[in-house]
């Protein structure tokens, strides 16, 4: 099991992004998520042992609520591809992104975590075919978007298998 932290979509995003998937789901055989698995990472921290994660809702929920609510929106595509790893479809984020970059500097912080590389926003769609597919499905995706969502809170996921737990959800400034 991993475990990673996370803006949920509102519904409205997340039928927007399924019907998108769906669109695309027959024209493939990639592994495309359930709508329900639709979700803004802000770190991902592996396998932490049990007394880091006990030590985690308290500094997470003090760095969340130092941010007040912003609104983003999904827009746009693209595709990270690398030789040695299968393509992954993502759609990108777009709106109050300062916002999203301090809350997402200031949680990874609270976990524990360190900027090895630049953050880049996005919702994985699908994973696992080549990367010409994945970059023909981005290109279809272009122009689409939905509406704006605030972003009020952050969740932490566990993730085993194939499915989602919400261990703890803290709030954003009020």
């Amino acid at each position: 099991m991993s475990f990673f932290l996370a803006v949920d979509l509102d519904p409205p995003a997340r039928a927007v992004a399924a019907g998108l998937v769906e669109q695309l789901r027959s024209r493939t055989s990639a592994k495309w998520l359930r709508p329900d698995k639709l979700h803004l990472t802000l770190w991902f921290l592996g396998h932490p042992t049990a007394e880091a994660l006990a030590a985690l809702e308290s500094p997470v929920a003090q760095a969340a609520a130092k941010h007040a609510p912003f609104s983003l929106r999904l827009e746009g595509a693209g595709t990270f591809a690398t030789a040695r790893a299968a393509a992954v479809l993502w759609l990108g984020v777009q709106g109050q992104l300062d916002g999203l970059g301090a809350l997402q500097r200031d949680v990874t912080a609270a976990a524990g975590g360190t900027q090895d590389k630049p953050y880049v926003p996005h919702v994985t769609l699908a994973r696992g075919e080549d990367a010409a597919v994945m970059q023909a499905h981005a290109q279809a995706l272009q122009g689409r978007h939905t509406g704006d969502f605030t972003v009020d809170h952050v969740t932490l996921y566990e993730s085993r298998n194939d499915t989602y737990r919400v261990v703890f959800q803290v709030p954003l400034a009020r």
